[in-house]
């Protein structure tokens, strides 16, 4: 009876060089927050925990792509796995991957990915999954789905993310940094800290160990960048995993806890709703700050190490409670008697099939479309696409052709993926040319590859899954196969699935299917897709 379980994990982070030393530094309340003043050429000073570049940048290689190849090789060497086999593939997460050198060299998130498989020596196409701020968890999803699909034995998961010019400016420029060291759920938190990091998994099949029972990623159809007052997508989220557990039965919540006033008040919410206001609440930000693409995944591995400790690692930061529910928020170090380990209990998994998927309806727009003329003939009447980068211009128009009845209707059961190689490379270039001046906070809220789901979740109200991948090359069998593994999802019967793939404002390439369980239609198969795609 086999069970997707964690194999073997590490960390590195500026608390440590080792997982280890990372857990123990968390445990005594340790922080790597810092001031730094001019770093990055920033102007402005900021909050934030850094590592030493000169201690983790391998010949050859960028500081990214070096820690991300050496918290790879870390967990690969403790699971003991042949990372070189056809059976085995990678998953990087990662929001902006080597954006520092966007203006030298090719930055692109799927060349980052096909590094790391190939310092491993391993031929299979590697996954991007850039989710923004739930990108490691989402990834660690996407690599327990691919197992049950039957397709590999290990999936090597790994998080990471490096500051920059790019990103710091940014995050100044939307009023989002705190000038303190963060404080997660308190009365006086003013902003987050950003953080680097890298973060492994090996998930494989066993009996022992840590098993990943289930996830779930759900839209609020809110806003691009503000979560909805009521935590809805948290909130169904947690419902959706809460079906293999009790309340009872757990020995902590970890949050994102990124200390800005909207994401705790929504998470405060969502725990509220969800049944958990007796259960212990911790956040780990005030220890690492926002390390992006690392935080899901680094985070898991500390919560798993805690529990088997029987502790409830403290919230660096917190003192007084600031949201409008009384969450449980863990100042200090705790114990915990919960010593459930889903190994112990979760249902054995097989090779999972999700039914017959068929293609309901094709939508294209050629290269060098006008798309506001578009726009004007097909829409007409949301004014808040002009607004929108190409790459989510794209998406909407895309998505306008192929939704249908009833529109604006919130709906959980609908899907968003979307697919491409350059990711929000195009915006990327865009923004970069404003930082030498006046960083353009419209413009740096579209330099994420997932805010193009987001768009089409907000204009049509999908409240289920929307996920961003970004891979090296289209290819149909690992297009066909990510849109297959989405709906082992129960709640998933439809999805839209695109690729959007925007080298330019006026070179892009942009196709979408609306795939649906069951349905009557075209096959979604391989042979299919090529021919669809090539009509």
């Amino acid at each position: 009876m086999r069970k997707v379980v964690c194999i073997g994990e590490s960390i590195l982070s500026p608390l440590g060089a080792t997982l280890a030393e990372n857990f123990a530094a968390v445990r005594r309340g340790e922080s790597a927050l810092r001031r730094y003043e001019g770093m990055f050429g920033v102007r402005e000073p900021f909050v934030a925990s850094l590592m030493d570049r000169s201690l983790w940048t391998f010949p050859g290689r960028t500081f990214f792509d070096s820690i991300v190849i050496e918290a790879a090789r870390r967990a690969v060497e403790a699971a003991g796995i042949d990372p070189a086999s056809p059976r085995t593939a990678f998953v990087l997460s990662t929001i902006k991957g080597n954006i520092e050198f966007i203006d030298t060299q090719d930055v692109t998130l799927a060349c980052s990915a096909r590094r790391l498989a190939d310092a491993f020596g391993n031929p299979t196409p590697a996954v991007v999954v850039s989710n923004a701020c739930i990108s490691g968890l989402a990834a660690l999803l996407q690599g327990r789905r691919m197992l049950l699909s039957g397709g590999f034995d290990h999936v090597v998961v790994v998080g990471a993310e490096v500051q920059s010019r790019f990103i710091v400016t940014g995050f100044q420029s939307l009023k989002a940094l705190s000038e303190a060291p963060c404080k997660p759920f308190d009365a006086a938190r003013d902003g987050l800290n950003l953080g680097e990091a890298a973060a492994a998994v090996v998930l494989g099949f066993g009996e022992d160990g840590w098993e990943l029972v289930d996830g779930a990623v759900r839209n609020d159809a809110n806003h691009i960048s503000g979560p909805s007052r009521t935590g809805e997508g948290s909130y169904k989220a947690l419902r959706y995993v809460l079906r293999h557990t009790s309340p009872e039965e757990l020995a902590f919540v970890n949050v994102h806890g990124t200390s800005t006033l909207y994401n705790d008040e929504m998470e405060a919410i969502a725990i509220d709703r969800a049944g958990l206001l007796n259960v212990p609440v911790n956040a780990l930000k005030g220890a690492f700050g926002h390390t992006m693409g690392a935080a899901g995944i680094l985070e898991s591995i500390l919560s798993m190490h805690a529990v088997d400790a029987g502790l409830v690692l403290p919230t660096r930061g917190f003192s007084a409670l600031g949201v409008s529910r009384p969450v449980r928020v863990s100042a200090l170090a705790g114990t915990t008697d919960k010593r459930l380990r889903r190994g112990e209990r979760g249902a054995a998994v097989q090779k999972r099939r999700c039914g017959m998927l068929t293609i309901k309806q094709f939508a294209s727009i050629p290269g060098g479309t006008d798309l506001t003329a578009l726009y004007r003939a097909r829409v007409g009447d949301y004014p808040k696409f002009f607004k929108m980068d190409t790459a989510c211009k794209l998406g909407f128009l895309l998505a306008e052709q192929l939704a249908d009845e009833p529109r604006f209707a919130p709906r959980e059961d609908r899907a968003v993926l979307m697919f491409s190689t350059c990711g929000s490379l195009c915006n990327d270039r865009h923004y970069e040319e404003t930082v030498r001046e006046f960083p353009s906070p419209s413009l740096f809220v579209y330099t994420l590859p997932n805010i193009i789901t987001g768009e089409i979740a907000i204009r049509n109200k999908y409240e289920g899954e929307t996920s961003a991948y970004v891979l090296e090359r289209f290819d149909p069998g690992t297009f066909v196969a990510l849109v297959e593994q989405a709906f082992q999802d129960t709640v998933t019967a439809s999805a839209l699935c695109g690729w959007v793939d925007c080298r330019a404002d006026d070179d892009f390439t942009a196709f979408a299917f609306l795939v649906e369980r069951d349905g009557n239609g075209k096959e979604f198969n391989v042979d299919n897709l090529y021919g669809t795609v090539n009509q």
